[in-house]
């Protein structure tokens, strides 16, 4: 995907700035299967993975088995992303409802639930565990992640939310878990926290970067589930006749969604710099004060949830209204403005909904006999595992988390080959500068990493970006050295193997050996 100069299509080296520049020309979207550029995985890769999953049990999470299985996830995450953002064919989605695996999917995102609710708290309180690399830890958390991902690509589909079956209980459940453990930690679940130099750290203990870690994601995968159960809410129609019951009654997703509009976690006032920051496209970026009534996506996906869940004439007829929960829907009323309704018009009706509501009294749910399912897949890995979760954790520390300094690097290496920046650059947002925030056309040329818009910022951030830039620079180079070193080793057996095969079983090979004159034989050794 580079030109005879090396640099990338849509690209061209700065020699006087020291920056690689994207130029101003947009740069075309190859959606054919032959742009390998633009793919993380061909379409028979993505069907063999698929194909392949297996439902491993709470005690094997954190095996070389499940992190093979975690990679081949975490490709098909990002190819999935890549097909929905370019608008192609999205065949991972498709291979899933082909080979009936998106209720594995639940079943894996009920293990990591319950692995992090029972399971790590133990490892955390362990020293050996504490004490070693935070690599592996940090990649078994971030599968629940990924797993949440595959689900918010696919849900958007109809046939997806049908192929998952069943299992769309427990999965109800577990959004409506995580909108309420939103509005629990209120501010504290994503506070901003205070720019850390990089003497402080690389003082952090290693409990202390998992525990912030953690934080981390579980709120990236709360924002990921409020998108998931709005989906669900679309196609209410053509999924299972409980799943209604599990969001209206069971769960009351209704009463639970109200505080996301009247306390939004994705908006904070940073006391460190005084800015309204929103939380979007994975990040936290400031708000110009002209853009902070404009929503963001996950604002958006609230509102059509609760329009969904409201204005549905089944559910209407299904949710019973009480004095405490006709107050809390009640609420809505003061958050409708033309700015809103501009950008929702749809909310327009339901505004007059709640106007109504809230002068009459509504009609009595209409009494039915239902028998209805209940989720299965949470209870039955809760029921196999009740009382060992302190010999799974004994079992993980000792077989997933105790690694040796060869073991981390090589995992390094590994994951560093899951990821393929190159296709995924088409689909990320325009990037912003570092320093100034404006948008950048222009990035460091040794790390690769942060952003400007000119040479001035960067010069302004160099003091800052040094440290960072050099222990890139130097992971980097190591890994390179690791690589050639790995290809030589191979290039050097694969050619001791054919040699041995041509000059006999002994492995002896006739005429002096390269480089030494007259010594007869050269005896080829196992390298």
């Amino acid at each position: 995907c580079r030109n005879e100069a090396g640099v990338k299509p849509g690209w061209r080296y700065d020699p006087d700035g020291g920056v690689a520049e994207r130029s101003n020309a947009t740069t075309a979207v190859m959606s054919g299967s032959g742009d390998d550029g633009q793919q993380v995985l061909s379409v028979m890769e993505a069907e063999a993975f698929v194909e392949g999953l297996e439902l491993f049990p709470v005690r094997e999470i954190g095996s070389k088995a499940w992190l093979r299985q975690h990679e081949q996830l975490e490709k098909l995450n990002m190819q999935a992303h890549l097909s929905a953002a370019q608008q192609t064919d999205e065949y991972v989605m498709e291979a899933f409802i082909t080979f009936a695996k998106v209720p594995a999917l639940v079943h894996e995102l009920m293990a990591m639930e319950l692995w992090k609710q029972k399971v790590l708290p133990a490892l955390l309180s362990s020293e050996a565990f504490a004490g070693g690399s935070t690599m592996r830890p940090y990649m078994v958390m971030y599968h629940e992640a990924t797993l949440v991902g595959l689900l918010e690509v696919f849900f958007y589909s109809k046939e997806a939310c049908e192929a998952a079956g069943d299992a769309v209980l427990d999965l109800a459940d577990y959004c409506l878990r995580r909108v309420n453990g939103l509005v629990a930690a209120g501010d504290e679940a994503a506070p901003a926290d205070a720019p850390l130099d990089a003497k402080t750290a690389l003082a952090q203990t290693a409990r202390e970067q998992l525990l912030k870690q953690r934080r981390e994601l579980d709120f990236q995968v709360a924002v990921k589930a409020v998108c998931v159960l709005r989906y669900m809410t679309d196609h209410m129609s053509h999924l299972p006749l409980s799943l209604m019951s599990r969001l209206l009654v069971a769960g009351d997703a209704i009463v639970a969604l109200v505080p996301l509009v009247e306390r939004p976690p994705w908006t904070r006032l940073n006391g460190h710099t005084g800015k309204l920051e929103k939380y979007e496209g994975n990040r936290w970026a400031e708000v110009p004060r002209q853009d902070r009534l404009k929503l963001t996506k996950t604002e958006a996906q609230v509102w059509i949830a609760l329009y969904n869940l409201l204005m549905d004439n089944e559910c209407r007829r299904k949710y019973a209204y009480t004095t405490h929960n006709k107050a809390e829907v009640l609420k809505l009323r003061g958050y409708f403005n033309e700015v809103l309704l501009d950008q929702l018009p749809l909310l327009g009706e339901l505004q007059r909904t709640l106007e109504m509501l809230a002068v009459m009294n509504p009609p009595d749910p209409t009494p039915s006999l239902t028998l209805e399912q209940v989720p299965e897949i949470r209870d039955a890995l809760t029921r196999a595992n009740q009382g060992k979760w302190k010999a799974i954790a004994k079992h993980q520390l000792t077989h997933a988390f105790t690694m040796s300094t060869a073991d981390v690097q090589e995992e390094a290496r590994r994951l560093a080959a899951v990821y393929n920046l190159d296709a995924l650059e088409t689909v990320l947002d325009e990037p912003k500068c570092a320093l100034c925030g404006n948008p950048a056309t222009k990035r460091c040329s040794r790390c690769r990493g942060d952003w400007y818009c000119g040479r001035a910022c960067q010069v302004k951030a160099w003091k800052a970006h040094k440290a960072a830039c050099d222990v890139t620079v130097e992971a980097n180079k190591q890994m390179e050295a690791a690589k050639a070193d790995a290809s030589a080793a191979a290039t050097a057996a694969s050619a001791a193997a054919a040699a041995a095969a041509a000059g006999g079983g002994d492995g002896a090979v006739d005429g002096p050996a390269p480089g030494v004159a007259g010594t007869g034989k050269a005896r080829i050794v196992e390298v």
